[in-house]
């Protein structure tokens, strides 16, 4: 069977008895268009079918509607949030987002990203890989579409460049106020639960963990910091690490995010232990399920949603502007406290 044929701008103009100019003015809002004409044309397109072919359009006016959006790990509550407020705001502007995940991996990071590339973007908002470096990601993105980076530096190279803004949390201060948060509640065995070391927010939320210890006088034990996957199954999975090494045994736990602490609490649970009555437990980015979980979770609020609107602005002003000089701008967090920490 033969393919339909795509109708075109002269199809409805021939119909319409109007110039192919005409009909793309009014295909573009133009208020040049009598109102009489906009609607016979507008009818005659709907009697058509005609679909407006916007990549076409795009690359005649060598702009773009579409922003590329690549996410690290979309089974996460806080990057579906975060997402969910890119497109917001971009959808706000009338631009549509191109949707693609990492899942943890560069090398699927660039795959993703060299398919979106062809695509035009008008900018790309990155929430990278682990271990994401530039030297990985300059040959992909080039050197002339806006980037904006999230939550993760990339690994800098002395022999690739890569210029991008860069929006963040301020791990290290969550970190310490929720470390500081257990010991005014007496807990003086605190673990730092879950995440990678090697990647740089768990490193950032590391130190704030040892930066609280050391105020208030106690050395940080390497055997209460426990890496695992940032991922609720994992960190359910390896909780009894927390009582297998370290003596005196941990009364709480600080947690890399939100999805470890509930699988965490899980856990606990698992072992005979009881979250927010023998065992405290603080989380990080205060996603919607920490107020809902069993018991509700003392945690850092970072407004992923909030979050992602803000780095579609962050975005679409370095589109609008590439003369900006190049941004690094760090949020403040702060403490959500619920039923998950109990006095010691």
């Amino acid at each position: 069977m033969d393919k339909p044929r795509r109708i075109t701008l002269n199809d409805i103009a021939r119909a319409c008895g109007v110039s192919r100019a005409t009909v793309s003015l009014v295909v573009r809002g133009s208020p040049l268009v009598h109102a009489d004409t906009r609607r016979a044309v507008e009818a005659e397109m709907q009697r058509q079918g005609y679909v407006y072919n916007r990549a076409a359009a795009n690359l005649r006016q060598r702009v773009s509607s579409a922003v590329a959006l690549v996410i690290n790990d979309l089974s996460n509550p806080f990057f579906a949030e975060f997402a969910a407020g890119v497109d917001e705001a971009l959808g706000a502007k009338g631009y549509v987002t191109l949707l693609g995940s990492s899942n943890e991996s560069p090398a699927r990071q660039r795959q993703v990203l060299g398919s979106l590339m062809e695509h035009h973007p008008a900018g790309i908002i990155l929430s990278p890989a682990e271990n994401s470096s530039v030297a990985d990601l300059a040959p992909v993105l080039g050197p002339h579409t806006p980037l904006l980076v999230f939550n993760r530096e990339l690994v800098r190279s002395p022999m690739a460049r890569l210029d991008y803004d860069f929006l963040g949390l301020d791990n290290r201060a969550g970190a310490r106020r929720a470390t500081e948060h257990l010991l005014a509640l007496g807990h003086r065995r605190i673990a730092f639960y879950g995440g990678h070391a090697d990647s740089s927010s768990c490193s950032e939320r590391r130190l704030g963990y040892q930066d609280a210890l050391k105020t208030a006088g106690i050395k940080a034990d390497p055997h209460l910091m426990i890496e695992t996957a940032p991922t609720r199954l994992e960190a359910n999975t390896h909780a009894d690490a927390l009582f297998a090494a370290a003596s005196p045994q941990p009364t709480a736990a600080v947690c890399y995010n939100d999805a470890v602490a509930l699988g965490l609490m899980l856990g606990l649970a698992r072992l005979g232990r009881r979250p927010g009555d023998d065992f405290a437990v603080t989380g990080f980015d205060d996603i919607p399920e920490a107020a809902v979980g069993l018991p509700p979770l003392t945690t850092i609020n970072a407004d992923p949603r909030a979050r992602g609107r803000q780095a579609a602005e962050l975005l679409l002003q370095r589109a609008a502007t590439p003369s900006l000089p190049r941004r690094t701008v760090i949020v403040p967090v702060q403490l959500t406290e619920r039923n998950s920490t109990p006095h010691a």
